[in-house]
């Protein structure tokens, strides 16, 4: 809406006015306002980005939904899964990757298989950092569970999705062995990587390069595995600093993450059930457990691994190490519906908490070579030694979307939604600068849509916003219109104190006193005629007439329309000598000229002039005039006539 006021001296007041009409309805609108800018995504702000999945459900252990990588210069694809607890991203080495030094058999399909595979001799920007194992002392990737992994480091562009954010020198990491990991992995954990033996050099993660680089607007994403058996196949999806509200089930469950940096996503797992043929409790006492999608495993308790047997049927393989299932108590399971219910909270006992549900369908893998010799069905299910083993892994987030906020320090966790054509609903999670607050902003998974009421907040606090400021813009016009409209006229002169006389008349020149209001007399005609009287009121000339004290010890000149010769000046104050006192006469009509200042000094009774600048020749006068001073000038001198409106408004700060 454009806005034209015309020019005037209000117009500062005009717009200060408007715009504390304007500050007035935003706090009317409040919480809502708050929330349209929230989820605004102006064009000079950055936004949530979305990874598109590679459209493959691969792996030796899944299957698993797979993203892209863009490694190298020139480009070099690559499929990878998603890691939540690494820093850096693994790639397959081109040159052992499908060698007979790490497979004893290499399939026909080994590139394929594992993704394509990495040459870093082919790429130009390339910086080779050293051979460093993934982790070390008990620390870093995957330690707890013991798996060791030498990798050959460097730097080296990449880009994440087919049409992602790419960024020079990002922690890649070539692997060649085909255990723990047989598909590279792309790392969202935020924490840098550090290499000691190189001077303590660190480098910075994926994630937080972009938010530095000014690409999204806070250190959090949000994932989930997909799930090759829902509906036609779900991908999974991937977002930076969002989520897609169209993905997940609403829940009033939040969690904070832990201080140990490599196992943050912790979560207070309160139980298990199971449910199918019959229903039982999988796990009784809540144990901490991290949720880590860089293993596909449930890493549970002994007790509880027993538990999962005798609810399914299961059976350890000794030689693989895997819960194998044969084929036909494979169909058994899948007509079983059974499912097994996890139940999270980030408390022990009670307070707010999410179930995600798991269907067998959701533990129904395929284990292929090097894994095992020949393919076969497995069970997602490993014994932890110990509570630092106890993992939430990637089957579980087939049903679990999980949001991560590192800037707040808080993630969510919710059951994913299975609604057929829903609409993708992105939101972007702004950084903690512009939005601290972990209530105020949207951080996880709650609160992820603006509801019906807030909707309807926001529309009528709109409307009450524009009356408001329609009133004040017409207010101020008709104002304006009002003040030109109104023109200021001088007064009409009072022709009976221009044209009547003016009597100075004192009785004593000894005495100094002088007439006051309550003692003179008031007559004059309509024609002006002069008419004088003496102390007590009577008319000297027997004429009708008006007195009028007019100041002390003026020198006045009357006009010669009387007829007679009035030009002399007499004395102000006359002797004692019997002699009547002079009368002195001012009559319209006639300039009175400037006195000599000489002149003037002589005369007795006269208050001294107020000192003036050299060269001016005035008289004060010891007269007040009864006349307003708009319109009328004295000769020579310049007064000013500008008018003060009482009307002027006085603008007030506030």
């Amino acid at each position: 809406m454009l806005l034209v006021l015309s020019a005037s001296t209000n117009f500062s007041a005009s717009v200060e006015a408007l715009l504390f009409t304007w500050a007035s309805a935003s706090l009317v609108l409040g919480g809502s306002a708050n929330i349209i800018t929230r989820y605004s995504s102006d064009e000079d702000k950055p936004t949530a980005i979305v990874i598109s999945p590679s459209e493959y459900f691969e792996g030796n252990d899944g299957p698993w939904s797979t993203f892209n990588l863009r490694v190298g210069t020139p480009e070099q694809d690559i499929r990878v899964i998603v890691s939540t607890a690494s820093p850096e991203s693994f790639v397959v080495l081109s040159e052992y990757g499908c060698s007979t030094s790490v497979l004893e058999t290499v399939p026909d399909n080994c590139a394929v298989s594992r993704g394509n595979l990495y040459n870093p001799n082919e790429s130009s920007s390339w910086n080779e950092l050293g051979l460093f194992g993934i982790n070390e002392n008990g620390v870093g990737l995957e330690a707890n569970l013991g798996y060791s992994v030498r990798a050959e480091f460097g730097t080296e562009d990449l880009g994440l999705g087919l049409t992602g954010p790419s960024l020079e020198n990002q922690t890649v990491a070539g692997i060649a062995a085909a255990e723990p990991f047989y598909l590279g992995l792309f790392g969202l954990n935020n924490q840098p990587v550090n290499f000691t033996s190189l001077g303590n050099f660190s480098s910075p993660s994926f994630l937080t390069t972009l938010k530095d680089n000014g690409l999204i607007p806070s250190l959090s994403w949000s994932y989930t595995a997909g799930a090759q058996y829902r509906l036609k196949q779900v991908y999974g999806q991937l977002i930076l600093s969002g989520y897609d509200t169209s993905r997940f089930v609403e829940n009033s469950a939040s969690f904070t993450m832990a201080d140990d940096v490599t196992r943050d996503l912790v979560v207070v797992l309160q139980s298990v059930s199971y449910s199918g043929s019959t229903s039982m409790t999988l796990l009784s006492e809540p144990i901490d457990i991290f949720i880590d999608s860089t293993d596909p495993n449930l890493w549970l308790p002994e007790d509880v691994c027993d538990a999962f047997e005798r609810a399914f049927g299961l059976t350890l393989d000794s030689t693989t190490g895997l819960y194998l299932v044969n084929e036909t108590y494979h169909s058994t399971l899948l007509n079983s519906d059974a499912e097994v219910t996890f139940r999270l909270s980030d408390v022990r006992s009670g307070g707010d908490a999410v179930k995600i549900v798991l269907p067998y369908s959701a533990f129904d893998l395929t284990a292929e070579y090097p894994l095992v010799e020949n393919t076969s069905y497995y069970f997602p299910l490993k014994r932890a030694a110990n509570s630092t083993q106890y993992i939430l892994g990637r089957t579980f987030l087939q049903e679990a979307y999980l949001t991560a906020d590192y800037e707040r320090g808080v993630f969510n966790v919710s059951a994913c939604s299975w609604v057929p054509g829903a609409e993708e609903n992105v939101v972007t999670i702004p950084s903690k600068d512009s939005c601290p607050s972990i209530n105020g902003c949207s951080s996880g998974s709650g609160n992820k849509s603006l509801s019906g009421g807030a909707i309807a907040g926001i529309v009528i606090g709109a409307v009450v916003a524009a009356i408001l400021i329609v009133a004040v813009i017409v207010y101020c016009i008709r104002r304006e219109r009002k003040k030109k409209s109104y023109t200021t006229q001088a007064p009409a002169p009072d022709m009976a104190v221009i044209t009547g006389p003016v009597h100075n008349h004192h009785s004593s020149r000894r005495t100094g006193k002088y007439y006051s209001p309550d003692t003179v007399g008031t007559s004059t005609d309509a024609g002006g005629s002069e008419d004088n009287r003496n102390g007590n009121g009577e008319s000297i000339n027997g004429e009708s007439g008006q007195q009028e004290l007019d100041g002390q010890d003026t020198q006045v000149e009357q006009t010669t329309t009387s007829g007679e010769d009035e030009s002399q000046v007499h004395q102000p104050h006359g002797e004692a000598d019997g002699e009547p006192t002079p009368i002195y006469y001012e009559l319209g009509g006639k300039e009175v000229a400037k006195t000599n200042p000489d002149v003037a000094s002589t005369l007795r009774g006269l208050p001294l002039p107020l000192k003036r600048e050299e060269g001016d020749d005035r008289l004060d006068s010891p007269f007040v005039s009864t006349l307003g001073s708009v319109g009328w000038q004295d000769k020579g001198e310049d007064v000013s006539s500008d008018l003060v409106s009482p009307t002027t408004p006085v603008r007030h700060g506030f």
